[in-house]
């Protein structure tokens, strides 16, 4: 008995120690970041959309219906913002903070499972402090709930294959069923094609007995036709084409957007785990070597669960970053069982220089980004760069000190040949340079380089509601449309943009300064302008075709 009230609360206390790192990491600052990225916009527009107009069968976004996605995302923050005052930066990202943070615990207790109980205790830190989970747990972005599931699910197939636990097979099912519901049917393959993966390696396929697989496809079927039937009765085959088949089967065969080549994601991947990833060749190469000699079957489920989804995104023609993101659990779960194994103290030469090596190369980075800071200027840098530079002497100042304090704390720990001082500091390094890098350096400057709230509340100040008003150009309006509150329509022709602004009524519309050039040559009119806010490098107008009778005090430009 007291043994087991021992190990509960050694249990409850590292729920504690995961919440306590988490929570701050993903919850701090999350609505401070203005809403400008489309694909955020485009979310919470369509979300917005959903909670306003009642449309929670189907999608919608400007009225029309949005086959893009499945609504698992939207309705989370629909039923999120219905707890308080609508859809926000907040609320739209709300969704994947609390799947980044059930992520983490998750893969802590599966861990135990799969390896040991240290084991996914370490994995658990090794995944919040991974730069690419931390980042796309703070988006508005269905990937990180598609996570969730296949992660979910993954956990239930392997207590079903190996525990031969039949009540597995079915939360498998539900979770794969989610996750169809997160992002299509990837939600079903990626957990699919792991288990079939880690079967053929183990030649065990007995284990997956017909019962239990009817079971796990049949819960898999009640979670996505509950949705998909209404879905297909209120949309007709059309939208089940378009959602099914062609956003998903042939945006994979055949991407029309962010297309890349096969060797993709052997750059990306990488990247996107740092700093861990430089612990990750270790974890193969000795789970390899001990095959055979202990039961690694663990470690096994873990490698078929990365390399599968490696393979399934490298495969297809369109690629970016974050698709990778169901692999990070499973990533984490190989670094964090190589960290378990040498917790107690580093065995032989090859233990030493497995982690004291990258660790000296991490402190060497960071005394390099510390000089980087301090003599870089913000020219030499990519524009996307820019904003991880300090705005101000002081602000870069701090930071060269705490990255130069950074790399001589790893490079003690590293010299000290001491694993949990090495762990350690890797996890708070990386930790403390992730939440005050977002709040201190990245949100700021973010917020004022695009300046797009301001822009629509002086338009909000200008003009009424209801009066007409166009988005003319090749602008962000997803972006303009979120912070207004209303979808405008576009004009994204020179010559319609003429005939808009030669009413009679009074109109208005948004454009920036180049379309405005071309507008003014082409009608030989120069349009009053009421609002004018430079964004990154070119400036939006807010222009009409007269003056505004209501507004006495307006003074506007002529450019």
């Amino acid at each position: 008995m007291r043994d087991k009230l021992e190990q509960e609360g050694s249990t409850w206390l590292a729920a504690g120690f995961i919440l306590a790192a988490t929570v701050p990491l993903f919850f701090l600052g999350l609505g401070d970041r203005i809403i400008w990225i489309p694909l955020e916009a485009r979310y919470a527009l369509v979300a917005r959309e959903m909670w306003e107009g009642g449309h929670w069968i189907l999608p919608h976004l400007g009225g029309m219906v949005y086959p893009d996605k499945p609504p698992l995302l939207f309705w989370s923050i629909g039923l999120l913002s219905a707890l308080g005052s609508g859809v926000t930066e907040w609320t739209a990202r709300l969704p994947s903070a609390l799947a980044a943070v059930c992520v983490c615990l998750m893969t802590w207790r599966m861990g135990a499972r799969l390896l040991s109980p240290r084991a996914g205790l370490l994995a658990a830190f090794v995944l919040a402090t991974s730069g690419g989970f931390f980042w796309s747990g703070r988006q508005a972005s269905p990937d990180m709930l598609l996570t969730l599931w296949v992660t979910g699910a993954c956990w239930a197939l392997w207590e079903w294959l190996t525990a031969k636990q039949q009540v597995g097979a079915i939360i498998a099912g539900l979770c794969m069923g989610v996750a169809t519901l997160a992002k299509g049917p990837v939600g079903f393959l990626l957990p699919t094609l792991t288990a079939l993966a880690y079967l053929a390696v183990q030649r065990d396929w007995h284990v997956a007995r017909g019962r239990d697989v009817m079971l796990c496809v049949g819960s898999f079927l009640v979670a996505t036709l509950a949705w998909y039937l209404p879905a297909i009765g209120e949309g007709g085959l059309t939208y089940a084409q378009d959602t099914l088949l062609h956003h998903s089967l042939e945006r994979y065969a055949k991407a029309w957007e962010h297309a890349a080549p096969w060797y993709f994601y052997l750059g990306a991947f990488p990247a996107e785990f740092l700093p861990w990833t430089l612990f990750l060749p270790q974890a193969l190469i000795l789970g390899a070597a001990r095959l055979g000699q202990e039961d690694l079957r663990g470690w096994g489920f873990a490698l078929c669960w990365l390399v599968t989804i490696l393979i399934f995104f490298s495969i297809s023609s369109g690629k970016r970053d974050i698709y990778s993101l169901p692999a990070f659990p499973a990533a984490a779960l190989l670094v964090g069982w190589i960290w378990s194994r040498w917790w107690d103290g580093f065995r032989g030469r090859w233990g030493t220089w497995g982690a004291v090596v990258p660790a000296l190369l991490l402190a060497l980075a960071l005394w390099g980004l510390a000089g980087g800071n301090w003599g870089a200027t913000r020219e030499m840098l990519p524009s996307r760069n820019v904003l991880l530079l300090p705005a101000t002497p002081q602000a870069r100042l701090w930071a060269v000190g705490l990255l130069g304090l950074g790399g001589i704390l790893l490079a003690s720990a590293a010299i000290t040949r001491r694993p949990r001082c090495v762990y350690r500091c890797v996890a708070g390094c990386a930790w403390l340079a992730m939440i005050t890098g977002v709040l201190l350096i990245y949100t700021p400057q973010f917020n004022q380089r695009y300046p797009i709230r301001s822009f629509a509340q002086a338009i909000l100040a200008r003009i009424d509601a209801g009066w007409p008003l166009h988005v003319c150009g090749h602008l962000n309006d997803l972006a303009l449309n979120f912070n207004l509150g209303r979808v405008l329509p576009a004009l994204p022709e020179a010559q319609e943009v003429a005939r808009y602004l030669g009413s009679s009524d009074p109109v208005y519309c948004v454009m920036d300064l180049h379309v405005y050039t071309r507008i003014s040559e082409l009608t030989g009119q120069r349009y009053p302008v009421f609002v004018r806010q430079q964004i990154d490098r070119s400036a939006l107008l807010l222009v009409s075709n007269q003056l505004l009778i209501r507004q006495s005090n307006c003074s506007p430009t002529f450019p």
